[in-house]
């Protein structure tokens, strides 16, 4: 029998080469012939910092996508070269002396690197004189780091040791630079590409569920209980995608299709505060989407998917009598033209849902694109393109009909498109010094039908940045940079209004290499925000909301330490502060929904947050890891609904608040095992103890107070959330068992009379068959498996047994 190598969905996995890590760029694939920098005229190399920060100020003026352009154009100018060298390191297995292709070698700290050849030869070229720490890894073996190595020096020479258990290697988001797995003094966790595509899903929301630590309320993910359901507004995690951000500007919630799946390379879960390095939003964590950069090879490849919902057991529940269905496809294909990469992809899907008014048409199309100057130097830009057609589930008929909507309700549609464009510029100036210059625009829209409450919208998100990389001032790696984001709101007076929310932010963070082994970081972020005046709004359900502009900052510091016992060891520990600025529907929103009138508030302040933890990463044998932390969140203002006791009437009204103080601690590991004859198990289990201090004076929910006394637990935190899963390989055939439990809802909003009645505990169990036919890999799935009925919000039932086939291949 071969090796069993069992990874988790929170263990570094991305790209499926035989190295398991494919880092954000390789400016330099190794043993292909050295790429001669462009030499630039002596004018445009003379072309200042200064000049090139003038012209990118215009976008304010400019029109977003030709400002894209524009300043992107500019940046690649400052490209000059410099003298280099190159890097060789021979791989092997140190059992055996045989050499290992495909193993990968990565600069720490920059984003370049390679991969080795037939013969255990890896190059990277062209990398300025200096010193620089290496990252070297192969699936199945356990990686190693050189330090101090310098371009040009002798061949170094690398033994990896065996190990049946895969843990992560590289990330990228702890710390906005490439680093190991075991230097984060705070906990990450790393869904890959290949895990992704096991789902058989058409977003994310149903493989982050199985990442450690994450579990799901509606569509919501929740980390280490730091949100419970927020109803599509205002979340507590920060979305990325190649760390641009994508929360959209109105609502201030995560556009799941407008994630490019079929392109995601891994995403990484920085769990706990994180702003100070990224700022508002990363309140409970950061979700950093990862796309793959286009292939060196050509090629064309296409997945093709399609499936269909169980009928539920009760006949009185069927709301058609013919097939619940869904269906889709995508296609992508890469190229290289000269220095440039191409990658181009689209799909569509379409599908009844499993619920009255769940239908729905989506459609999408991605480029990106990847110009090298230097082996050094890169200019990366990316598009993405969704529209969502789709009926609106507000709410069930009743009980007796869980899965249809009341008759005035079955009308109820939406349409919303979503735009996405981004340009990166990065230049290794030298082995000390990298700077990246970045621009985005994000535009979602969306129009909702008067069943749907009428309501019409647009966002505008422009973002820029700049980030240096600075390793030469005595022991100390510097990560300094300044950004700012617009957020413009188009909607009508008697809704949202016009509106902006500026952000203006200053960070810088460091790591002190104490020893080899042992790292001390600490951070401070500084953000400034202005929601600015609304003039010539309407009278909407709630009157004329008030005008007045408002200003906030925020500073966000962090500190944490990293120490690596024995090569096997690694302890880690940190603190650091969060905040939230409320989204703009929060505090001027005017709707009516599931007959809950929505009003602004004014007076609404940021949710602020202290974040801690300690942790250790264990390999106990070469078939056996573990990974466990406990952590301590404080919370002061927490932005949750609640009801008006002032406002009069018939109808209820509700309003964004800010509770008192907030406390979740806990509890989080996570095993991975390697059996034998090709099997493999994890098993993860996180305790989330969430308790909100309730004042004197404090409004509280309508229904549902129990006898609380002074605490209560936060609502729609699951106390015990248990995955376990089983793998095993036999030939070109595979398969997966994955379980999941949560435990019941000990609270919920309180804005529904039913309470917490329909709320059990929840039992999933989901089964995967895969098997590789030539150029073919058939992958059949069984979501939900025991066809178990259960809420995660109020009056809407989760998605039924769930039965999926898809198959991937190249053309």
């Amino acid at each position: 029998m071969g090796k069993a190598y069992i990874s988790g969905l929170s263990w570094l996995g991305a790209k499926r080469t035989s190295s398991g890590i494919l880092p954000r760029f390789w400016a330099a694939i190794t043993c292909l012939e050295p790429i001669t920098p462009r030499r630039w005229k002596s004018a445009l190399g003379r072309l200042s910092l200064t000049s090139i920060l003038r012209s990118i100020s215009l976008y304010w003026t400019m029109k977003p996508s030709l400002a894209l352009l524009y300043a992107s154009a500019l940046c690649l100018l400052n490209c000059w070269p410099s003298s280099a060298a190159d890097i060789v390191v021979r791989v092997f297995d140190a059992s055996d002396q045989t050499p290992l292709p495909g193993a990968t070698l990565a600069v720490l700290g920059t984003e370049f690197g390679g991969y080795a050849n037939e013969e255990g030869y890896c190059r990277i070229e062209g990398l300025p004189p200096g010193q620089y720490d290496l990252l070297c890894s192969h699936i199945g073996y356990r990686s190693q780091t050189l330090r101090g190595v310098a371009p040009g020096e002798e061949e170094r020479v690398v033994a990896l040791e065996p190990t049946a258990v895969e843990v992560p290697e590289l990330i990228v988001s702890a710390a906005r630079r490439s680093q190991t797995f075991a230097q984060a003094p705070i906990s990450i966790s790393v869904a890959d590409a290949e895990r992704i595509a096991d789902h058989n899903a058409f977003s994310l929301t149903g493989p982050l569920r199985y990442v450690s630590g994450i579990s799901q309320v509606g569509s919501q993910p929740v980390v280490r209980g730091s949100s419970g359901y927020s109803r599509g507004t205002g979340s507590r995690l920060l979305m990325l995608v190649d760390g641009f951000p994508m929360l959209s500007s109105d609502i201030g919630d995560i556009k799941w299709d407008a994630i490019p799946l079929q392109q995601v390379e891994r995403v990484e879960v920085v769990k706990g505060a994180g702003s100070a390095l990224y700022g508002t939003g990363a309140l409970g964590g950061v979700i950093n989407v990862l796309t793959r950069d286009p292939a060196r090879e050509p090629g064309t490849r296409f997945r093709l998917l399609s499936g269909l919902y169980s009928q539920p057991a009760h006949s009185q529940w069927r709301w058609r009598e013919s097939p619940m269905h869904f269906v889709g496809f995508d296609v992508s294909h890469n190229r290289v033209l000269g220095r440039t990469g191409l990658a181009l992809s689209g799909g569509h899907n379409q599908g009844t849902g499993y619920h009255q008014n769940g239908d729905g048409r989506r459609y999408h199309l991605y480029a990106k694109a990847v110009h090298r100057f230097s082996p050094t130097s890169y200019w990366r830009v990316m598009g993405n393109w969704a529209l969502d057609d789709r009926g609106v589930f507000i709410q069930w008929r009743d009980r007796s009909n869980p899965l249809s909507v009341p008759e005035n309700d079955a009308p109820a549609h939406t349409v919303s498109w979503k735009l996405h464009l981004n340009s990166e510029y990065y230049r290794l100036v030298h082995s000390e010094l990298g700077y990246r210059l970045k621009l985005g625009y994000y535009r979602t829209d969306f129009t909702n039908n008067a069943a749907a409450g009428g309501l019409v919208s647009a966002g505008h998100k422009i973002s820029g940045e700049g980030q240096f990389d600075y390793t030469g001032l005595g022991g100390w790696n510097w990560t300094l940079g300044l950004a700012g984001i617009a957020d413009l709101v188009r909607s009508p007076s008697d809704f949202l209004g016009v509106r902006s929310l500026m952000t203006v932010s200053g960070y810088a963070q460091g790591v002190y290499e104490i020893s080899p082994l042992a790292e001390w970081t600490v951070g401070l972020r500084y953000d400034w925000s202005r929601l600015s005046e609304a003039s010539g709004l309407a009278a909407g359900p709630c009157g004329v909301p008030s005008v007045a502009s408002k200003s906030t900052g925020e500073f966000s510091p962090q500190t944490g330490f990293s120490y690596r016992l024995s090569e096997t060891t690694a302890l880690r520990a940190s603190l650091g502060r969060g905040f939230r600025v409320p989204a703009v529907i929060e505090v001027v929103s005017q709707a009516e929904a599931s007959g809950i009138r929505v009003c602004p508030n004014p007076a609404l302040e940021p949710e602020r947050a202290w974040s801690s933890e300690v942790g250790v990463k264990q390999e106990l044998a070469k078939w056996l890891a573990l990974d466990m932390a406990l952590f301590w969140n404080e919370y002061r203002g927490l932005i949750e609904a609640r009801p008006d006791p002032y406002a009069g009437g018939t109808v209820p009204i509700a309003r964004f608040m800010n509770l008192a103080q907030a406390r979740v601690g806990g509890f989080e590991s996570e095993l991975l095992v390697a059996l034998p004859l090709g099997l493999g198990a994890r098993a993860a289990y996180t305790l989330v103890d969430g308790v909100e201090f309730l004042d004197a004076d404090q409004v509280l929910p309508p229904y549902c107070h129990g006898d609380y006394g002074d605490q209560a637990p936060l609502p729609y935190r699951s106390r015990h959330v248990l995955n376990l899963g089983f793998q095993g390989k036999r030939g070109p055939t595979s398969g997966r068992v994955n379980f999941q439990y949560l435990s019941r809802f000990e609270r919920v909003s309180g804005l529904f009379a039913e309470c917490g009645r329909d709320y059990v505990p929840i039992y999933l169990l989901d089964v995967q068959l895969s098997h590789q036919l030539g150029p073919l890999q058939i992958n059949l799935r069984v979501d939900n498996a025991l066809h178990y009925y259960y809420a995660t919000i109020e009056r809407k039932i989760r998605p039924l047994r769930r039965i999926s086939l898809s198959v991937d291949g190249a053309l």
